[in-house]
Formats: structure tokens, C-alpha cells, sequence
């Protein structure tokens, strides 16, 4: 182990002298620059911090003693021994009860020089190791006393006084915690790799005052800046990492708290976040904005809802529920084994459903439960709901091809569902593939009644309801069962019901009175 050493003393013969007497080199120290005098010598030592200083007593600008006093009192922590002459005695012996190591007498002999010089290297090895024992285990203990504060281990009391002990440097109004997750199975089950791509993400991030791990995650302690700021950060050294490793962290950052003790908070929601990452799969860096952007009056696909697509063969609509279906995990915070289960069941009561009306080899149960698997095992959101789709549009070609019956039985399912609207032959032909004539002929065999026929049945059965069952105006029952023409309404109505709609409304009025 090599140190560094400095001769001070304002003849230059003594220190030609001393650096000539022994091997310095093979004794492990390295001479640096010393001093002519007391000044050049002081400047010298405050900086180069020399592990050990040979110093003369008598000089011009500073005594040693000086020299010695001055650089103590800057923090000097390294060892001198005094060079001094037989009437500089009662100078060497103040030295020594000022901490100095001992005295050498000039002229200087080089076996006392050699006792001196190997003496004190063994003392700098003892105290190198000593430090760097110190350091690492100071370390250790700083990361335990950040995991104890941010967890909530321990009482403030307890917490506050080992901050002192350790330096911790948590003085500050704005702190956050954020919880890493490698996002690459390999990098989670080897520690090594796990270390070398955390060490790339937090590098030079002076925001960044500490982390520690729990159950194979990292813990990140920020101070000073917004967590809005820091995400910005962390998101593009994620994005650096991912492409010097192949892949990066999983991030969740929670909310901005005033003060070391509220970090715990913080830590709650990070964590929370980062157990929401199933739903939020399509994000790496995850924040409370993401709850927050949200809209509320997400309401659930239902499985009706889900029939009714698949009969009429609507894919687009089929796409277009996968997202409202996200949308609404994502709005309850529902968690990966909630959404299986959620989906599963939806699948077996689609297969109950569906198998009442249509002879199908995909509802098969053989056919169904590895499909039931594939979704049970699914990763991520994205792939589960890829998973679910496929199935949806499977049923949906395979219901598709059941002949004429299904195919006039899918197109009642959306007249049905769909009454409300501008419904055409034309459309619904084109939406189903089919000739609007041939389509208008398949519908009334099978029915017994015309297209048109059918759809006002519908509608008309569907205001009987809302003018028993609600306070609408006439007018209002008209727009919400599809008719744009209220004078039309009247007209149909009467056709079918036999009476107005206000003589309608008016004779359950009675009938109700009467009871």
C-alpha cells in the first residue's frame, strides 16, 4: 500500500539529504513537493494532504510548530515527525504533546530514519483499513437508517438521532419515492445485473440522495424537485438503460410529501401504482397523473353487450370494447387476478348463452378450456386482452356461418339493440355482407314479417314501455325509440296499439286508479 510523504526545511542540502538517505519507493511512499520554508511548506501540506511530513522547527515565514497548528486546525489529519537540532530540544518536546509523532536528531541517521518511516507506514495501512471499514459498514448503515425511515420502522426519535450520527441529508421541503422493478425476468433473478442497470439509472442524479431494495425491488429517495420533474428524469435514463441493457425498469413515483418524516406516504403510493403495472402495462413510468386523467363513469362490457356483438359480427365494436373493457380496469384499480376471473366468467356465460341459440365446435368444451388457459396465463394487459378478443372474433365468424336462421337471428339481436337509430335494409345488408333484396327475402321468411315491419314493432313496443314506466313527453318517447317525425309515431302507433299514445298513457292512468 503506497502513501505520500513531504519533506519540509529551509536548507536544501537536509532535504537533498533525507530524500537520498533510503529507498522511498521500496518503503511504499510516493515524495511530493514539499517547502523551503514555514509558509511554502503550510500551503504545500493544506494541498497535496501528505500521509506524513518531515518538518524542520526553525525556519523563516513559520516555526514548524506553526506549520503543525495551523494545519491541524484546517483539518489536516495526516502524522509529522519533527527534524531538529540538540538546542531545539525543549522545541521538540512541545511538538511531541502536540500530536506530532516523534523527532529526529541532525544530523540524521538512517536507521532511525527507517524505524520512523516503516513505524508510521503501518500505522496509515492500520488506519486505511480502519476507514475503509468504517465507510463500508457507514454505508450499510446509512441505507438501513433510509430503508427504517422511508418503511416506518422505527420511532422519530430513534430515526432523528441516527440521522445526526450518519449525515443523512434530509433537510428539505419537497421529497418522493419511487419503486423499481426490472422489467427483464433475468435482471430480477440475477442481483449483479440488477445492481450494474440501477447503478446507470441513478448515476450522477444529485436529486437522487439514497435507495435501498425490498423483495427484489429498488427503493429511490428524492429530494428537492418535484416528482413531476423527476419523472421526466428517470424516464429518459430509463429509455438510455433499455438500450445499453435490452430492457429497463418498471417505475412507480409516488406523490411529493413536505418532510422526511412523511415518506412513508409517498412510499404507499408508489407501491400502490406499482401493483396497478397489469393494467398500466403499455406505461413504463407510472405516476399518480395516470389516476388522475382517468374519466369517471367507466361502467363494465357487459356480457350482453359482448352477445350482442359477436351475433351481429360487429369486429370493430368487438376492438372498440377491449378498450372500454381497459378503461374500466383501469378506473377500479382492479387487480390482474380480478380481471381473469372477470373474464373468465364473462367467456363461460357467453358459452351458455351462445350455446342455447347456435351449434358451434369453438363453444365445444374441448375446443374452450385451452383458450380458458391461455387466458388464465397472460402476462400483461395487452396480451390478456388480445387473448379475450381473439376468442370474441373466433365466436363471432364461427356464429357467422350457422346458415340463414343465425345469420336473420344476428340481425333481429341488433334491430333490437339498436331501434333507436336511423336503422336501414341497405345498411344493415352492407354491414352483414348480403344483398339488401336477398336479405329483405331471408328476413321475412324467417320471420314471418318484412324488415320494416319487424323494426316498428320493435319501436313501438319499446314506447309502450316508456310510457308506462316513465314521465317522458310523447314527443320524447318518439325521438328515443327512433321515430324523427312525432306526426309519424302517432301514426304507427295507433297502427299497432290500436289507440294514440296519450289515449294509451291515459287508459293505464285508470287502470291503476281502479286498482
Amino acid at each position: 500500500m503506497e502513501f505520500t510523504g513531504m519533506i519540509i526545511d529551509d536548507e536544501k542540502i537536509v532535504r537533498e539529504g533525507i530524500c537520498d538517505l533510503i529507498d522511498w519507493n521500496l518503503e511504499g511512499y510516493r515524495l511530493i513537493p514539499g517547502g523551503k520554508d514555514g509558509r511554502e511548506g503550510l500551503a504545500g501540506i493544506l494541498q497535496y494532504k501528505p500521509d506524513l511530513v518531515l518538518i524542520d522547527i526553525k525556519m523563516p515565514g513559520l516555526s514548524g510548530l506553526e506549520v503543525i497548528q495551523k494545519a491541524k486546525e484546517q483539518g489536516f489529519e495526516g502524522h509529522f515527525v519533527i527534524l531538529t537540532g540538540y538546542s531545539e530540544f525543549e522545541y521538540a518536546k512541545t511538538a511531541i504533546s502536540m500530536g506530532v509523532e516523534g523527532y529526529l536528531l541532525k544530523p540524521i541517521e538512517e536507521e532511525e530514519l527507517l524505524q520512523f518511516v516503516r513505524q508510521i507506514h503501518k500505522k496509515l495501512e492500520e488506519e486505511a483499513c480502519l476507514k475503509s471499514f468504517h465507510s463500508q459498514n457507514e454505508g450499510k448503515a446509512r441505507k438501513d437508517l433510509l430503508r427504517r425511515i422511508v418503511l416506518k420502522e422505527d420511532s422519530l426519535e430513534n430515526l432523528s438521532r441516527d440521522m445526526e450520527l450518519y449525515q443523512l441529508p434530509l433537510d428539505g421541503s419537497c421529497f418522493c419515492v419511487a419503486v423499481c422493478r426490472d422489467m427483464d425476468e433475468a435482471g430480477e433473478k440475477d442481483g449483479k445485473i440488477f445492481r450494474q442497470k440501477l447503478n446507470t439509472l441513478i448515476e450522477g442524479d444529485n436529486a437522487c440522495v439514497g435507495f435501498f431494495s425490498v423483495m427484489g425491488e429498488a427503493v429511490l429517495v428524492e429530494k428537492g424537485i418535484p416528482y413531476q420533474q423527476w419523472k421526466k428524469r428517470l424516464e429518459k435514463r430509463n429509455k438510455r438503460l433499455a438500450g445499453y441493457h435490452g430492457s429497463g425498469f418498471r417505475i412507480a413515483i409516488g406523490n411529493n410529501v413536505r418532510s422526511w418524516q412523511e415518506l412513508f406516504c409517498s412510499y404507499e403510493s408508489a407501491s400502490y401504482l406499482l401493483e396497478q403495472s397489469f393494467i398500466f402495462d403499455q406505461e413504463d413510468i407510472l405516476t399518480m397523473d395516470l389516476i388522475c386523467s382517468l374519466e369517471e363513469s367507466r361502467e363494465a362490457v357487459s356480457v350482453e353487450y359482448l352477445e350482442m356483438l359477436i351475433e351481429v359480427g360487429e369486429e370493430e365494436g368487438i376492438r372498440r370494447a377491449m378498450g372500454m373493457f381497459r378503461d374500466y380496469c383501469a378506473w377500479q384499480m382492479l387487480k390482474s387476478a380480478e380481471i381473469k376471473m372477470m373474464l373468465v366468467q364473462e367467456l363461460f356465460q357467453l358459452q351458455m348463452r351462445l350455446g342455447k341459440k347456435y351449434v358451434s365446435d369453438v363453444l365445444s368444451n374441448e375446443n374452450f378450456q385451452p383458450q380458458i388457459r391461455k387466458v388464465m396465463e397472460a402476462e400483461d394487459m395487452g396480451g390478456l386482452l388480445a387473448c379475450f378478443e381473439k376468442i370474441l372474433m373466433e365466436l363471432s365468424r364461427e356464429v357467422g356461418t350457422g346458415g340463414a336462421g343465425n345469420i336473420i337471428r344476428r340481425v333481429y339481436y341488433y334491430m333490437e339493440k339498436n331501434y333507436d337509430k336511423d336503422l336501414k335494409l341497405e345498411t344493415i345488408a352492407r354491414n352483414f355482407n348480403y344483398n339488401s333484396a336477398y336479405l329483405g327475402k331471408l328476413f321475412r321468411k324467417e320471420m314471418g314479417e318484412s324488415f320494416n315491419n319487424s323494426l316498428d314493432i320493435i319501436r313501438i313496443t319499446n314506447a309502450r314501455r316508456l310510457l308506462q314506466e316513465t314521465n317522458l313527453k310523447v314527443y320524447q318517447i318518439s325521438e328515443k325509440v327512433g321515430y324523427g317525425s312525432i306526426d309519424y309515431f302517432y301514426i304507427k302507433f295507433k297502427k299497432y296499439v290500436g289507440i294514440s299514445p296519450k289515449e294509451y298513457r291515459k287508459n293505464l292512468k285508470s287502470e291503476e286508479s281502479e286498482d
